[in-house]
């Protein structure tokens, strides 16, 4: 120990430092006076010792003896880093991963794609040679999903009142069936039927069957009635044929010569002739009266083409009168001849 000034300064010489090959000499310790360096006991100066010398100084013993803690500490650091590395990245993928399954959710909520097609299964795989792998590129198109309106529909059954019902007094007073009175006017249609398809289909027969007559369509419908097996054609006029006669007017046979042509076309259907008189005169003439007529509107039928096997001729006298026979208009009426074809 020397005494430079008012300092102590020691002078040691270190050990050789083995590890690092170092032989130099390291001043400890040194005190620096205000005024400038500190002067040796033999008025030299004293040895300088830079910084960069004690830094590796430091290093070398921190390092000599430290080493085994630096390795442990290293090692913590590298696992600490490799822990957050993996929970970080874990956490990432998880969060893309729900985010991926929710978009597909929306986008195609049967959790199939269907339009990609399906990666062939290598274990159902039908070419065991073939390793080949196949990269598929999908580009989705963005959905776009409109929600309707909420509309309440209310369904409301109308049941339609027929224009031919009529009251009870009415029914009680029609004639059962179809019937088609003919004048050389017009044509009407009078029956009862059990419904409007019944009548509907009638009136569609007298179209067809007189095209250029106007059609009057007065038949009503009730249950009551029943579905008719023939359609009656009537022929009854004031001057249809003359007093105790039974021969036709003239200006009524083109009216049975238009039964006739649909006859002909429809060759299936066959008629029965009914002959009808008044009730005026004795009942047996009356019968072959009726008789007479009705063989003269059957001879006009079979003189426009139609066989006469197809026909049934009848009288029925004074039996089945249409109207009151009390009454001047009541007897012509129920001097006629009817059509009742079966089809």
């Amino acid at each position: 120990m020397s005494t430079v000034g008012s300092l102590d300064v020691a002078v040691v010489t270190p050990p050789n430092r083995g590890k690092m090959g170092s032989t130099r000499q390291t001043l400890i310790s040194a005190a620096i006076e205000p005024n400038g360096p500190a002067m040796s006991a033999d008025g030299t100066p004293p040895e300088y010792y830079p910084l960069r010398w004690k830094v590796a100084d430091a290093a070398e013993d921190l390092w000599a003896l430290h080493r085994a803690k630096l390795f442990v500490a290293a090692l913590a650091l590298l696992v600490g880093a490799g822990a957050i590395y993996f929970v970080t990245t874990r956490d990432d993928s998880s969060s893309t991963e729900t985010a991926d399954q929710v978009d597909d959710a929306n986008t195609d909520p049967t959790g199939l794609d269907s339009g990609v097609p399906l990666a062939d299964d290598p274990a159902t795989d039908d070419d065991p040679g073939d390793t080949a792998s196949t990269t598929t590129s999908t580009t989705e198109a963005p959905t776009t999903t409109t929600e309707a309106p909420a509309t309440t529909s209310t369904s409301t059954t109308t049941t339609t009142v027929s224009p031919r019902l009529a009251d009870a007094e009415t029914v009680a007073s029609t004639e059962a069936g179809a019937v088609i009175q003919l004048t050389t006017s017009q044509v009407r249609l009078v029956g009862g039927l059990p419904n409007d398809a019944v009548a509907d289909e009638t009136v569609t027969l007298a179209a067809a069957m007189f095209p250029d007559a106007e059609i009057v369509d007065e038949q009503i419908v009730d249950p009551s009635f029943s579905t008719p097996d023939v359609v009656t054609f009537r022929l009854s006029a004031p001057d249809l044929f003359g007093y105790n006669s039974d021969q036709l007017n003239a200006a009524y046979l083109p009216l049975i010569d238009q039964i006739a042509a649909a006859m002909v076309a429809a060759d299936e259907w066959s008629v029965e002739v009914s002959g009808h008189t008044d009730d005026t005169g004795p009942s047996d003439g009356n019968q072959r009266l009726s008789e007479g007529r009705a063989q003269s509107a059957a001879n006009r039928l079979v003189a426009q083409g139609v066989s006469s096997g197809r026909i049934t001729v009848v009288g029925r006298g004074e039996e089945q009168p249409i109207a009151d026979n009390g009454s001047e208009a009541g007897r012509l009426a129920n001097r006629r001849v009817e059509f009742a074809i079966t089809r």
